[in-house]
């Protein structure tokens, strides 16, 4: 019977960071499970370059040092020279993350249950086989929950004519004003003549595809972009609640991604998050730590209340982004912001709506 050190499930960006940061300086075997192809994934994740992402920089897509958050009448624009807006692809991730000196063997196959046997886990997989490991890294999380909030999209990368797209500049956000939704395009221009061209909703359901496809065809047109080659696209949902799983009691189980409740809420930064989940677990002697500082995670939860119960157009995103500078606002979104900058942000959102959601 075969024993492995660990057992990944799930080879997303979390449990790929596993098996690079946790064991891939190790002679190690690990076994990871991962029931979609993964090798046909190819989305963008976007982060402002912290410390903890530092490491990872020569995977860098492309970086941006200015960038926008606006709607039809208002303009802002942030700079940060020290923590650019930046992307790396999956695909990126993946090699990086598979160029280790550990031995991991990849099951294409779906694990529905795990329980401990004397000092390791028993793995039982939907065709009833069964593995064995040391260590249990499961990146499973619940995506949509009835009454919460999701973050969902669909973007398609681009080519167009040359010289149509400054890329010194992202569009963060720029806001359409929706009727009872709250909608915002996202453009990645890597050139002048390549982007990623993304629908944004903050709502309880996902929509169809074939929603965002017209709003993206309409920010198109509107800025006079009426012929484009489309290369690829995109879709997810990113929970807007906090999806973590209670600890472990056994202390060989660790959540991590999503699960491990690395995701920021708030503003559905997932990404670099759950880089430095798996890095604080690398340096703590326990199964659990927390990603997030108690005070972001409560501001997260009285801003999610108030965009579930109040119609929101993005009015209090530019007023807020109006009010920080772009080291202010890149700190409030990865989850680093000081608390003269917390200060700043509450003076920045409604009154009487932050209010009653603080005392609900």
């Amino acid at each position: 019977m075969k024993i492995y050190k660990a057992a990944i499930i799930g080879l997303g960006p979390s449990g790929l960071a596993v098996n690079k940061i946790l064991y891939g300086d190790r002679p190690n075997e690990i076994i990871a499970f991962e029931n979609e192809d993964i090798n046909n994934r190819d989305n963008i994740f976007g982060f402002w370059l912290t410390d903890w992402m530092r490491p990872f920089e020569s995977i860098i897509e492309k970086k941006w040092f200015k960038w926008t958050i606006r709607n039809n009448n208002t303009e802002v624009v942030h700079t940060n020279t020290d923590k650019p807006y930046c992307v790396i692809s999956f695909k990126a991730w993946k090699k990086f993350c598979l160029e280790t000196n550990n031995n991991l063997e990849i099951k294409n196959k779906q694990v529905v249950r795990y329980l401990p046997e004397q000092n390791f886990f028993k793995i039982i997989t939907a065709d009833k086989k069964e593995y064995y490991a040391e260590k249990i890294y499961d990146s499973r999380s619940l995506k949509e929950k009835k009454g919460e909030l999701l973050q969902h999209f669909l973007g398609i990368n681009i080519t167009v004519a040359d010289n149509t797209f400054d890329d010194k500049k992202l569009t963060l956000m720029h806001f359409t004003e929706e009727n009872n939704v709250l909608h915002f395009m996202y453009i990645l221009p890597f050139s002048h003549n390549k982007a990623l061209v993304e629908s944004t909703v903050f709502s309880k359901e996902v929509f169809p595809s074939a929603w965002y496809r017209e709003k993206i065809n309409d920010y198109l047109k509107k800025n006079n972009i009426t012929e484009y080659n489309e290369k690829s696209s995109e879709k997810g949902v990113i929970p807007m609640f906090f999806a973590e799983e209670k600890r472990s009691a056994n202390s060989n189980i660790f959540n991590i991604g999503i699960r491990g409740g690395a995701c920021k809420p708030s503003t559905g930064y997932a990404f670099s998050f759950i880089i430095k989940h798996i890095q604080l677990l690398k340096n703590s002697n326990t199964n659990y730590v927390n990603v997030h500082k108690f005070l972001e995670r409560k501001m997260d939860k009285i801003f999610i209340k108030f965009l579930k119960n109040n119609k929101e157009n993005g009015h209090s995103f530019i007023k807020l982004a109006s009010n920080l500078n772009g080291n202010e606002f890149q700190s409030f979104m990865m989850g680093e912001s000081s608390l003269l900058t917390k200060l700043k942000i509450i003076k920045s959102m409604p009154k009487l709506p932050f209010i009653k959601e603080l005392f609900k």
